[in-house]
């Protein structure tokens, strides 16, 4: 496939962070062994954690506890491998966060009983270059040396691709951002940290998910009985849900169905797109979500109807999803699969003349810029512009040939062959994954993370190509070929 670099904008995860990572600068570090006093300690040094919403809770949580003992916190900066290795020999206390068999291989860390978040490994690649993005589905890819989730992720799937050990989150970084590698293996904390991670065209694929413990030097054990009744007295107090509140670090991990759901009847909706979601219950869209949800559910109901009726009757919670939406068109309520189902196509400015074209980029056009109904195209064009929207792509060229209206936004092959003389046109964004959406309450995550994983292996097990056509195929990148140029209606239109 062609290689395609994504960048990207800030993002905060749904799934707590496992590891944490060092960035500001403090005191050097005494490799000195702590004292082997049988007093308390009143100062115990820990590996400095990068900012983010779980990392905060997790200073913020173990800060408050350990003063409840006469113990303040310290904590240094140093890589996350060489951070293991000190803890295990004493020269710091131990570790904020780590997986809860981390002592199985750093034999002098005590865990303490108390879990404090859950987090799963995820892999973070550009979904135009690899589809879905397995690891069978990408050529090379990074992770942060002494993750050791990361390693168990790797050798549990048996993953021999071309890799290269970053030293720290930043190496890892700027080897996805230019190029040198396809993807990341990262924790979510580390995730939630990039660029990229809201770009459309991201993907972030979960892997393994563990718990975070905290963990102390075996010198230190005796303070471990006590910590752990100090936390739990804080999760029953409630003090631990208020502190998570307070640095928003509150996450709904992704459901794991160890047996299949009921989700009792279901109800879907979705723009009519002849071919994909016919009337009739027929089409390729509805195909595929009998496939993923006639096993799960005692009745599955299609709608189709207009576009802005689709939206609407969603947004009213008429309906449990919405079947093929980007992710510029939803809601804050709402919340959108993982895996995209197809990619629409790039959208285009149509105007009788250039000089209206650079009239409405400037937004000074005087008549209307002319729409379907549902779509939220003004944000692709200044704000001070008029709108006027339709029901069928064909009325806004109409209006435009007649002088009703100055421009039309479109897909190239909606322009009709019916002018004497090409429309001038401006391309105003690529295509984009064409995913489903769901309501962002606990059905709505239920039935999202069980859409993910079937489809997923519908794909992965190319049951999928039962379902979609080869041309589908390629434009949705499942296929290894790169997608056409121009093809007929994606279900975006």
């Amino acid at each position: 496939m062609h290689s395609t670099r994504t960048f990207c904008w800030p993002w905060f995860s749904l799934i707590a962070v496992l590891f944490l990572t060092s960035t500001a600068p403090v005191r050097a570090l005494d490799h000195t062994p702590e004292s082997t006093s049988t007093e308390p300690p009143t100062e115990l040094v820990f590996r400095q954690p990068e900012a983010s919403p779980i990392a905060n809770f997790a200073v913020a949580l173990l800060t408050e506890a350990y003063a409840e003992m006469g113990i303040r916190l310290r904590f240094v900066e140093m890589p996350r491998e060489r951070s293991l290795n000190e803890a295990n020999k004493g020269h710091i206390a131990g570790e904020l966060g780590r997986i809860p068999t981390i002592d199985k291989d750093f034999e002098h860390l005590r865990r303490v009983d108390f879990p404090l978040y859950e987090a799963e490994m995820v892999l973070v690649a550009d979904r135009r270059n690899c589809g879905l993005c397995s690891f069978n589905d990408i050529e090379s890819f990074t992770y942060i040396g002494g993750t050791h989730a990361a390693e168990q992720v790797l050798a549990e799937h048996e993953v021999s691709k071309p890799n290269i050990k970053a030293l720290s989150f930043e190496q890892a970084k700027l080897l996805y951002e230019n190029g040198r590698v396809e993807a990341m293996l990262l924790s979510s904390f580390e995730a939630e940290q990039l660029e990229c991670i809201n770009n459309p065209y991201t993907i972030v694929v979960p892997f393994k998910r563990n718990t975070g413990y905290h963990f102390l030097h075996e010198r230190h054990a005796a303070l471990i009985p006590q910590l752990e009744r100090i936390l739990h007295r804080l999760a029953r107090s409630g003090r631990v849900a208020q502190l998570m509140q307070e640095h928003d670090a509150q996450s709904l991990s992704m459901q794991h169905f160890m047996s299949l759901p009921q989700f009792g009847s279901v109800t879907l909706t979705a723009g009519h797109w002849p071919g994909y979601t016919n009337l009739d219950g027929s089409g390729y869209y509805w195909q595929l979500m009998r496939e993923i949800f006639e096993p799960v559910t005692d009745d599955i109901n299609f709608h189709s109807n207009s576009v802005n009726r689709a939206y609407r009757g969603f947004d009213e919670e008429r309906f449990d999803a919405l079947v093929g939406t980007v992710a510029v068109q939803v809601s804050d309520d709402t919340i959108l699969s993982r895996t995209h189902i197809n990619f629409d196509r790039a959208l285009y400015l149509f105007a009788k003349q250039q000089d209206a074209i650079s009239d409405t980029l400037a937004g000074a056009l005087e008549r209307p810029v002319c729409h379907v109904a549902g779509y939220q195209y003004e944000q692709l064009l200044p704000n001070q512009l008029k709108f006027y929207s339709v029901s069928d792509y064909l009325d806004c060229f109409a209006m435009l040939d007649m002088g009703r209206v100055g421009a039309v936004v479109a897909y190239e092959e909606d322009a009709p062959d019916w002018s004497e003389s090409p429309y001038a046109k401006h391309k105003l964004r690529d295509g984009l994954p064409i995913h489903l959406a769901f309501h962002r309450n606990p059905r709505g995550y239920r039935l999202r993370d069980w859409f993910d994983r079937t489809f997923r292996l519908l794909v992965e097990e190319r049951r999928i190509d039962q379902v979609y056509s080869q041309e589908m195929l390629q434009r949705a990148y499942f296929d290894t070929t790169p997608p056409p140029t121009s093809a007929s209606a994606t279900g975006s239109d």
